[in-house]
């Protein structure tokens, strides 16, 4: 059995939809299911990513992921609650 499937709709730049139907042209696979893939991979190796941290932060005796960051702490270096960072900028 696949994965539960969730609807996302965005917007792209005209470079990532010229490479999106070139690949569509290449080999006929829908540009929804190549955006999938990229998106998959790239949220896979994100968690990645995070799990050698937490192992890294535990193994220095530091609080891991599970122990989190207080609001407080966000809220004063100007970070609301409700904004997500995704990028490796900060």
């Amino acid at each position: 059995m696949s994965a539960e499937l969730k609807d996302f709709r965005g917007k792209i730049t005209s470079e990532t939809d010229a490479v999106l139907e070139a690949i569509n042209r290449a080999d006929g696979r829908d540009k929804s299911e190549i955006a999938r893939e990229v998106l998959h991979q790239w949220a896979m190796s994100r968690i990645h990513e995070a799990t050698i941290l937490d192992r890294l932060l535990q193994a220095e005796g530091l609080k891991g992921i599970a122990g989190g960051v207080s609001w407080k702490m966000r809220e004063s270096q100007g970070r609301e609650r409700h904004e997500p960072r995704l990028d490796n900028h900060g």
